[in-house]
């Protein structure tokens, strides 16, 4: 019996899946093509998800990512590594990823063109010792008994699988707007997971993005945005829009707002604001909650922050034209 109810739990801890509300700042983790998509040599983001922390224990997702670019114009490659950790704590469920990405640009008259791959394991445990199990239910005493068998044999507490996703993206500047958009698909293998006997392949999920900079000024930009993501049955669509603005050379402001929901739910409102300061970029953005299928959720909040880092390019800008002398 208790079998089942983890199927159950698995299937929906599937569907809720990883996902961020900056999930712009986080490329490895959106699409293996944006691998290097980014202004400078080195990226380093690490990103903090506490979600409904109201109905204790609350879900926790970290990960901390480092990419490279490495120039060879017109095109580019692009090289990372990102490590995420996902707590379901209700459930006493930790997934813990590691994946290398690596990318290609090619630079097709002006339409910048990305593809790229993501391989690496994914390990995800349950535990089992701090729950009871319907056998376990003394009648005589009206309470579980932790230390009566609980007939349910031996449960495979720990699992891992090797994961490979792969993606391509696209960009191109249209006089003041720079338009740019993008496919992923994760768990092409279809890795085996569950617990004991209920075990079956992961599903596909399918990542779609596109965003728009809008350089309203030379200070002053708009960046409406939109993710949509399909796993199974479940769907996660979000769309908001920012405004960046720079205050000073070195001081940069950011605000925004956004929805997130699915096709058959509206899940939360969203609030997002920002600060740049030389090469650092931190965020922060509350999701609150207005879903109507679940009373304990309504109404409840996740937050979210993000600190990035980028080392300035050792590219030149400029070329060099041979000149004969005579």
């Amino acid at each position: 019996m208790f079998v089942a109810v983890l199927a159950a739990v698995k299937i929906d801890c599937i569907a809720q899946d990883i996902h961020l509300t900056q999930y712009y700042t986080s490329n490895l983790s959106l699409n293996p093509a944006y691998t290097g998509n980014f202004d400078g040599d080195i990226k380093a983001c690490a990103n903090s998800r506490t979600q409904w922390a109201q109905i204790s224990p609350a879900m926790k997702t970290n990960m901390v990512s480092v990419e490279k670019k490495f120039l060879r114009r017109p095109n580019e490659f692009g090289l990372g590594a990102i490590i995420i950790n996902d707590q379901v704590s209700s459930y006493f469920l930790h997934t813990n990823k590691i994946l290398i990405s690596g990318s290609y640009q090619k630079n097709y008259r002006g339409h910048l063109l990305r593809f790229g791959v993501q391989t690496g394991v994914v390990m995800r445990n349950i535990n089992t010792n701090d729950q009871t199990f319907p056998a376990q239910w003394n009648y005589q005493l009206g309470a579980y008994d932790p230390t009566a068998n609980s007939t349910e044999g031996t449960l495979k507490n720990n699992w891992s699988y090797l994961n490979v996703n792969a993606g391509v993206g696209w960009s191109h500047l249209f006089g003041k707007v720079k338009l740019a958009g993008g496919y992923a698909l994760f768990n092409i293998n279809r890795p085996m997971e569950g617990y004991g006997s209920a075990t079956k392949a992961v599903p596909f999920r399918h990542v779609f993005n596109a965003s728009a900079v809008y350089f309203m000024t030379p200070k002053l930009s708009l960046i409406p945005h939109i993710l949509y993501m399909n796993s199974a049955t479940a769907t996660d669509f979000l769309t908001g829009i920012n405004a960046s603005r720079k205050m000073t050379e070195n001081l940069g402001l950011l605000a925004g707002a956004g929805y997130r929901g699915s096709t058959v739910n509206s899940d939360a409102v969203i609030v997002v604001a920002g600060v740049n300061y030389n090469r650092f970029a931190f965020g922060i953005s509350w999701d609150f909650n207005m879903s109507t299928l679940s009373d304990n959720t309504r109404n409840k909040t996740a937050w979210e922050v993000s600190l990035t880092y980028t080392t300035p390019s050792r590219a030149s800008n400029k070329v060099t034209l041979p000149c004969d002398r005579y």
